[in-house]
């Protein structure tokens, strides 16, 4: 499975169920996604489209469209190398959670962190209330993001707690630990995203 992120400027206005089904009916122009979200930043003016597709093909053709309704700022592919549901996987998710890692493209920082998120973050999140699903993205140039759907605000706080409370595996390297490049805690505006997905 692939993902396409598409970054927008948004205003305050625009924060609307109404408004954020538009843009994604524009954006995907007719295309079926595996599933898509419509997200706006809970302390920024600006939101993004979340959206998995079934083949690598149709993530890029999503990702070369755009469309009126909002000030893009840019758009990207990868790969779902990961997908995690949650306790809450039957619920309608409110807010999201996105972790923007490895912004310097390193391979090898990639794929410590996405063994790490397998063997000892995962595990340790397991069970905290209120995950819908979580999601592991990974560009062809190794940039990650790691897209967390919840029912709570709250949700992402107990996440970090959990992770915090983690301890190192034995092959772990402190030097290839990749701290976020930013952490983005957004309000859900639109969800599309069928049972199947989230299991």
């Amino acid at each position: 499975m692939y993902a396409t992120i598409h970054r927008f400027r948004r205003w305050p206005d625009e924060e609307t169920a109404e408004w954020g089904s538009d843009l994604l009916g524009t954006l995907l122009d007719g295309a079926p996604p595996a599933g898509a979200c419509v997200l706006g930043r809970l302390d920024g003016m600006d939101g993004a489209v979340f959206a998995l597709w079934d083949d690598e093909q149709q993530a890029a053709a999503a990702a070369s469209r755009t469309g009126e309704g909002a000030r893009w700022l840019d758009a990207a592919v990868y790969a779902v190398v990961e997908m995690h549901p949650g306790v809450d996987r039957t619920g309608t998710p409110r807010f999201a959670q996105l972790v923007w890692l490895n912004g310097a493209g390193d391979a090898a920082r990639a794929d410590a962190a996405i063994r790490a998120g397998r063997e000892r973050i995962a595990p340790a999140t397991r069970d905290v209330g209120g995950v819908v699903g979580t999601y592991v993205l990974r560009a062809p140039d190794h940039r990650m993001v790691v897209v967390t759907l919840v029912t709570s605000v709250e949700t992402p706080d107990a996440l970090r707690g959990a992770i915090l409370g983690t301890q190192l595996l034995p092959w772990e390297d402190p030097a290839q630990l990749t701290d976020p490049d930013r952490i983005d805690v957004d309000r859900v505006l639109v969800a599309q995203l069928p049972a199947e997905v989230r299991s």
